[in-house]
C-alpha cells in the first residue's frame, strides 16, 4: 500500500538552529520510522512556508536522504501559499496532492507526534478495510473517546472533496471529523498510542491574536461551530453509501 503522511510544519516561535533540532526530525520522523510496517510505501508530504528559516533551505536534504536507508520512504517538501495558521487549508493542500499521486491511505498529523507502539499502520488499514474503507481510525492520544490524528482512505476525499472544511481555521478541526464519523464510522485504536509533545501552539488560535482574552467563550463557540458543520456534512456519508 502507498500511504501519504500529511504534515504541515513551522519553526515559528522555536529557537532551533538546524532541522535536527526540530520536532519533525526528533519526534514525528524518528518515532514513525521505528514504528512503521515495512511492507508499505510511505510518502511524507511536508508542508512549509516559503520563508521558514529552518525548512526552506538545503537542510531539507537531512530528511530527504533518509530514503538511502529506508527504501520505502520518500520525503517531499510542499510550499504552502496560504495564510499562516490556516492549518485546515494546509492539510487540504497536502491531501489533494497525495490523493492525486495515488496514495491508497492517508495519515493527517502534526509535526510533534511521538508514536509509541508498533503495528499501528497495519491495524489502521485492517480496520478501515473491514468497514468498506469508510471512516477514521488511528492511535489514541490521552483520550480513547476521540481521535486527534486521523488515518483515512481515498473514500474520505470521495465523500467530502477535502480533508477538512476550511471554515474551521485550526482549533476544532479534529472535533469536526470525530463528530461527522461518529458513531458508526469512528474506529479509535485503543491498543495504539501517540502523543503531541511540541508544547504551546505555534499559531494564533482561530487566527485570532486576542482569542485567549475570552478563552472559554471562544472555545465553546469553535466547538459548537464544528459540531454544526459535522451535522450538516453527515448526510454526505449516507449519500455515498447508497
Amino acid at each position: 500500500m502507498k500511504i501519504g503522511l500529511l504534515i504541515p510544519t513551522t519553526s515559528k516561535g522555536r529557537k532551533w538552529s538546524t532541522i535536527k533540532d526540530s520536532y519533525l526530525y526528533n519526534l514525528t520522523f524518528k518515532t514513525f520510522l521505528l514504528s512503521q510496517d515495512l511492507e508499505h510505501e510511505y510518502v511524507f508530504y511536508i508542508g512549509i512556508d516559503n520563508d521558514d528559516p529552518i525548512y526552506d533551505n538545503k537542510q531539507q536534504k537531512v530528511l530527504v536522504n533518509f530514503n538511502k536507508i529506508f527504501k520505502n520512504v520518500t520525503v517531499k517538501f510542499i510550499y504552502l501559499n496560504c495564510s499562516k495558521g490556516h492549518l485546515t487549508k494546509m492539510w487540504n493542500i497536502l491531501f489533494r496532492q497525495a490523493y492525486d499521486e495515488n496514495c491508497d491511505y492517508f495519515y493527517q498529523c502534526g509535526d510533534d507526534i511521538n508514536f509509541k507502539t508498533k503495528g499501528w499502520v497495519n491495524d489502521c488499514i485492517l480496520t478501515l478495510r473491514k468497514n468498506n474503507d469508510v471512516g477514521i481510525t488511528g492511535p489514541i492520544n490521552n483520550n480513547n473517546m476521540i481521535i486527534t490524528q486521523a488515518f483515512v482512505s481515498r473514500t474520505h476525499m470521495k465523500i467530502f472533496n477535502y480533508f477538512f472544511p476550511e471554515e474551521i481555521i485550526n482549533w476544532g478541526c479534529d472535533d469536526w471529523y470525530n463528530w461527522v464519523y461518529k458513531p458508526n464510522h469512528f474506529f479509535p485504536l485503543k491498543q495504539h498510542f501517540c502523543s503531541n509533545e511540541g508544547g504551546d501552539p505555534r499559531y494564533d488560535i482561530n487566527n485570532n491574536a486576542c482569542f485567549r482574552l475570552n478563552y472559554s467563550k471562544n472555545v465553546n463557540h469553535i466547538r459548537n461551530f464544528s459540531r454544526l458543520l459535522a451535522e450538516k456534512h453527515k448526510p454526505l456519508i449516507q449519500q455515498y453509501l447508497i
